[in-house]
C-alpha cells in the first residue's frame, strides 16, 4: 500500500525510522451538517515526534487526501496539544501545512478549535521554536500559522493567500498573482521560497541542527586565523563575507525579501552567532554584480532585521551586525512608514541584555541610519569594529563641507571636501572617540570577529 503524502513528507524530513505517530485514531465528531459517514484517518492530519539528526522535534502534517486536508475540531485539538508536548520537552514544532481551509460543517467548533492553536503559538513563542513549511495551499486564517512562526518556508508550486487573488479590488486591472510564492517571498515577506519539498526539507533540517544542536560546529579543523579573501575585501558584499568568515557555511534566511538587508546564522569557531547586514548589490557566485539594490535604509529591510534581532534576543543568540548605511531609502514608502519600522529595529536592537553583539562597520556609514544598525549607543554592544578603509561620520564629507562653507557664497573646494573627511569621516576618529573599538584589516575579519564571540 503507497504511502500517503503527508506521511511521507514527515519521513523525509526527519531520521529515518524516528517517527513516532501521537492521535493516529482521532476522528471527528459528528456534527448536524455531517455529509458523509466518511472514514477520516487521523482527523486529515498525522502528529507526532521524532528526531533531526539525533534532536528531538514535533512535527505535524496535513493530509490534504482526507476532508482535502480541512482545519476541524479534532484536527486542531491534535496540533494545540502537540504544542504542549514540546514544551515538556524543550524541542521545535515543525508544521508541514497543506490545507483546504476550515472545515465547513463544524463550524464555531473548528473556529474556536483553530483559535487553540494560535493561543499556543503565541503561549509558546518565547519557549519552542516554530517552524512552518507550506507544502501546497494556505489560505485564509490558516496563514497566521505561518505569520506566528519563527521561520516559514514555501515551494515555489505552493499558494498562500488572505483573500483569492480574483476577489481582491482593482486585481483585474493589476492581475497580480498575490497567491503566488514569489508574491510571498519577494513582496509581502511571508516565507521562504525554495525550489521543490526536498529543497525546504533540507533546508529545516539544516536550520534546526544549526539552532538546536549543541555539538553542531564544535569539532570543525577550520583555520582560527584564515584570511578572508582579496576579491570579498574588495567587493564590500556582506553575503560574501559572512560566507567566507563561516565555519562551514551562512545559511541566509529569507534572502528574496528586502535583500538590501541580509539576514542568517553562521558559525564562528563553532559559536553559533545571527548575523544582520546592508547590501547595496548582488553578486554571482563568479563575483559578477547581477543587480543593484535599495541605496540605504528601507522599510522592508528594517522590518525583516526588527523581526531577526527579537529572534536572537530571545534564544540568546550572539548577534553580529556588519554596517554598511549610508542613508535612508529616497522613496514615497520612505515617507510612509519608515520612522516606524526604524523604531522596531531600535528597541529590538535595545533590548537584547543577554547576548553578546559584535558591530563591523564595513563601508561608508552616515547619519541617523548608522545609529540605527545597532550602534552602541543604543545596542550596548561589546565590540565594534571597522575595516580600516571603511568611513563614519554625520554625512558625506561633500555634503558637509558645501554645508559648513556654505557662508562663502561658494562650493566648497576639493581641499575643504578632503579636511573634513579627515577630520570626521575617518574610522580614526570614531575610534578616538570610543566610537569604534579596534579598526582592523578586511582580510583579518574572521579571526577577530572569532576572538571577540570567544571572549563575551
Amino acid at each position: 500500500m503507497a504511502e500517503c503524502l503527508a506521511l511521507e513528507r514527515i519521513n523525509r524530513l526527519l531520521d529515518e525510522g524516528s517517527f513516532v505517530e501521537v492521535g493516529a485514531l482521532v476522528s471527528a465528531r459528528t456534527t448536524d451538517f455531517t455529509v458523509n459517514d466518511q472514514s477520516a484517518p487521523s482527523d486529515g492530519v498525522i502528529t507526532g515526534y521524532g528526531q533531526i539528526e539525533g534532536n528531538p522535534v514535533y512535527v505535524y502534517s496535513q493530509n490534504r487526501d482526507v476532508l482535502n486536508g480541512t482545519m476541524g475540531e479534532m484536527h486542531a485539538k491534535k496540533i494545540a496539544k502537540l504544542y504542549d508536548m514540546a514544551d515538556k520537552a524543550a524541542a521545535p514544532v515543525i508544521g508541514l501545512l497543506d490545507c483546504g481551509g476550515f472545515r465547513l460543517q463544524e463550524s464555531v467548533d473548528a473556529l474556536d478549535s483553530f483559535g487553540c492553536v494560535l493561543a499556543k503559538q503565541a503561549e509558546y513563542a518565547d519557549s519552542v521554536l516554530q517552524i512552518s513549511a507550506v507544502m501546497g495551499n494556505c489560505a485564509g486564517g490558516m496563514t497566521l500559522i505561518p505569520a506566528m512562526s519563527d521561520f516559514a518556508f514555501m515551494t515555489k508550486e505552493a499558494q498562500m493567500y488572505v483573500n483569492a487573488p480574483h476577489t481582491i479590488m482593482d486585481n483585474k486591472k493589476l492581475s497580480r498573482e498575490f497567491d503566488s510564492a514569489k508574491y510571498q517571498a519577494a513582496v509581502s515577506g511571508q516565507a521562504e521560497v525554495l525550489e521543490s519539498e526536498e529543497a525546504v526539507l533540507t533546508k529545516i533540517r539544516e536550520l534546526v541542527v544549526m539552532l538546536i544542536d549543541e555539538e553542531y560546529g564544535r569539532c570543525g579543523e577550520d583555520d582560527l586565523n584564515r584570511y578572508i579573501s582579496d576579491k570579498t575585501c574588495a567587493m564590500k558584499d556582506a553575503r560574501a563575507l559572512l560566507a567566507e568568515c563561516a565555519d562551514d557555511k551562512f545559511l541566509e534566511i529569507r534572502p528574496d525579501y528586502a535583500p538590501e538587508m541580509v539576514t542568517g546564522f553562521l558559525t564562528l569557531n563553532g559559536i553559533l552567532v545571527g548575523a544582520v547586514a546592508n547590501a547595496d548589490a548582488l553578486y554571482d557566485e563568479k563575483g559578477e554584480k547581477t543587480a543593484d539594490l535599495a541605496d540605504g535604509l528601507t522599510v522592508d529591510g528594517c522590518e525583516k532585521a526588527a523581526a531577526f534581532v527579537a529572534f536572537c534576543n530571545d534564544c540568546e543568540i550572539p548577534l553580529l551586525t556588519v554596517t554598511a548605511a549610508d542613508g535612508f531609502a529616497a522613496v514615497e514608502q520612505t515617507e510612509k512608514g519608515l520612522p516606524q519600522a526604524i523604531a522596531k529595529l531600535v528597541k529590538a536592537y535595545h533590548d537584547g541584555g543577554f547576548n553578546s553583539k559584535v558591530n563591523l562597520i564595513m563601508g561608508d556609514t552616515y547619519g541617523s541610519a548608522y545609529v540605527a544598525m545597532g550602534a552602541r549607543s543604543i545596542s550596548d554592544a561589546d565590540m565594534v569594529f571597522a575595516w580600516d578603509d571603511a568611513k563614519v561620520g554625520m554625512m558625506e564629507a561633500e555634503k558637509a563641507a558645501n554645508i559648513l562653507f556654505a557662508a562663502e557664497g561658494e562650493k566648497a573646494t576639493e581641499k575643504q571636501a578632503a579636511a573634513y573627511e579627515g577630520k570626521q569621516n575617518a574610522v580614526t576618529s570614531a575610534a578616538a572617540r570610543g566610537s569604534v573599538d579596534a579598526v582592523i584589516a578586511p582580510a583579518q575579519t574572521r579571526k577577530h570577529l572569532i576572538m571577540a564571540f570567544s571572549m563575551l
